[in-house]
């Protein structure tokens, strides 16, 4: 009778309560499946009330379209794998007429990093940082920093960043690059960072001579976020740059791949190089793209961030013609890397030609496409800086941690 007594307890149902709070300490990837254990366990994860408690996962990507879509200002979002995640207004259709033009520079964990500029005065008002949450609506306008942002003067300053990890702080920082331009070669270097907290409501401003002279840093490509660092490419000689969030020096680690450059090269636009960071499940990770020249886009990733000497491996080698077919007319194939996703072994990729978003499963070596975008901003390379990522992976947050002295 004992027996049959304790087996009928083991099977009696757990309090609501328990059932939430068991759910509420796993990761993003456990949770979804977590989703078909029964009815009543995904209406827990679905249910509103409880959502902000859950760990989230990547749940589409912000882009870029062409200057005259509709609506109104740029930019599309597609979610993954069918609409937008639940009460997310991915129009930020919550924010002020006051922000006037927007661009989208950054997406972090739940938080989006914009540059918005009234129009509406003239002569208009320099423009200015915003971050906001489309789960919860909340916005903040950022004090300007030192140098205010222009495109393409001297300094630059059209390069930002956000990075934000609700896991270690519901504090927040931005990262502006500033870049000088040298007229005997028409390119721009990186001297100096300034990053704001959103704890002090400052800027504070970093200039590079401890790492380097500053010529040596050329930034043309992504940024990305991870492990308390500001990550970005310097595409003369295959390093990655890292500044931390307390300002208190610059990092550089070399990738071992033969992908050093001339500035002859440089120059060259056709020859179609590229380097992407970006990170996925707990790794940080460097892709290299030898262009036309090569079939293979080879996947780094760094082994131990917390060790003293930062060491890259190579992770893996993806086929080119696998995912695009053979070359093009042109010799070659024309895409993006989109994203990488943060809890699985996927990266996205954007076809320009058949205007597609495909993803790429790099565990089991196949491809799939996902829709037909239409028309995405195409920035040509571009000699002097790349202002910003075409596609942000989006992540909902839907606690409310948007948190800062300067809140408007």
């Amino acid at each position: 009778m004992e027996e049959g007594g304790s087996h009928r307890a083991a099977v009696l149902p757990l309090p609501d309560e328990l059932v939430v709070e068991i759910l509420s300490r796993l990761p993003a990837k456990s949770l979804c499946l977590c989703k078909c254990v029964s009815r009543a366990w995904r209406a827990f994860i679905s249910d509103p009330d409880h959502r902000g408690r859950f760990a989230q996962t990547l749940s589409g990507l912000f882009f870029s379209r062409p200057s005259g879509h509709r609506p109104p200002w740029p930019r599309g979002f597609v979610g993954l794998p069918t609409s937008p995640p639940p009460g997310v207004d991915t129009a930020l259709s919550f924010l002020p007429p006051t922000c006037g033009d927007m661009d989208l520079l950054d997406s972090c964990n739940g938080l989006l990093l914009l540059r918005c500029q009234d129009t509406r005065e003239r002569p208009s008002p320099p423009p200015f940082y915003v971050v906001c949450n489309p789960a919860t609506g909340e916005w903040v306008a950022l004090p300007q920093p030192r140098d205010t942002q222009g495109l393409y003067g001297s300094p630059d300053t059209c390069s930002a960043a956000l990075g934000f990890d609700p896991a270690v702080s519901a504090n927040f920082h931005v990262f502006q690059l500033v870049q000088e331009c040298y007229f005997y070669n028409d390119l721009f270097f990186v001297v100096a960072v300034e990053i704001y907290s959103s704890e002090t409501g400052r800027w504070v401003f970093k200039e590079n001579d401890d790492l380097w002279v500053h010529w040596d840093i050329h930034f043309f490509g992504q940024m990305t976020f991870f492990s308390g660092f500001l990550h970005f490419c310097n595409d003369f000689n295959a390093a990655v740059i890292s500044v931390d969030t307390q300002v208190q020096g610059w990092r550089i680690s070399h990738v071992p791949h033969n992908v050093g450059i001339s500035f002859s090269m440089r120059q060259n636009a056709s020859y179609g190089r590229s380097s992407t960071i970006s990170h996925s499940q707990g790794h940080l990770l460097y892709v290299y793209d030898n262009g036309w020249q090569d079939h293979d886009l080879s996947i780094y990733v760094l082994e131990d961030q917390d060790s003293e000497e930062w060491t890259w491996i190579l992770k893996q080698s993806i086929d080119k013609p696998d995912l695009f077919g053979p070359r093009g007319a042109q010799g070659g194939w024309d895409y993006c890397i989109a994203a990488f996703h943060p809890n699985a072994n996927l990266v996205f990729f954007y076809d320009w030609k058949q205007k597609t978003l495909m993803v790429y499963d790099m565990e089991h070596k196949d491809v799939h496409v996902i829709c037909t975008l239409g028309e995405v901003v195409k920035i040509e390379l571009d000699l002097r800086c790349n202002v910003h990522r075409l596609f942000l992976p989006y992540v909902p947050l839907y606690t409310r941690a948007l948190t800062s002295p300067s809140v408007n």
